[in-house]
């Protein structure tokens, strides 16, 4: 592929080596998907609801999926003011904030607040709890192993 840069930019990646994937959704050649960032607007992701872990306030979900092949996934989510405890996480997740503010808090009670521009990593099997304090938007890689 080719990039040109024309200015200074900013890039958040993931390297996620697996096997090639014969059974994976993926039709004809392999290419570069591209999501503008008008696609990861509140007004362009898909409701999910109240969550059902909530244990303070109402928060409220939305997502979109840019890419999911095999195990790995990318998208934008973003979730309104609560808190909510995470068990044993089942995936590890790497996201890059866009808008918002919360806190993370690790099972030792160690937090850290979390806001735009910020990158967190999630590992498999983090057990903690998220408490949003303004609507948090995100864009996200989720790997299934």
């Amino acid at each position: 592929g080719r990039w040109d840069i024309e200015k200074a930019i900013r890039k958040v990646f993931v390297v996620h080596d697996h096997p090639d994937l014969p059974d994976s959704n993926v039709e004809g050649p392999v290419r570069a998907v591209v999501g503008p960032s008008k696609d990861f607007m509140s007004s362009q992701l898909t409701a999910l609801g109240k969550r059902k872990d909530a244990d303070f306030g109402e928060p409220h979900g939305a997502s979109a999926k840019l890419y999911n092949v095999g195990p790995t996934s990318v998208g934008a989510w973003e979730c309104t003011a609560g808190g909510f405890p995470v068990v044993n996480r089942p995936t590890t997740e790497v996201f890059y904030v866009l808008e918002g503010v919360c806190f993370l808090t690790n099972l030792d009670g160690s937090a850290r607040r979390v806001t735009a521009g910020d990158t967190v990593v999630l590992p498999k099997g983090w057990n903690g709890r998220w408490d949003i304090l303004q609507t948090i938007r995100k864009v996200f890689v989720v790997v299934k192993e």
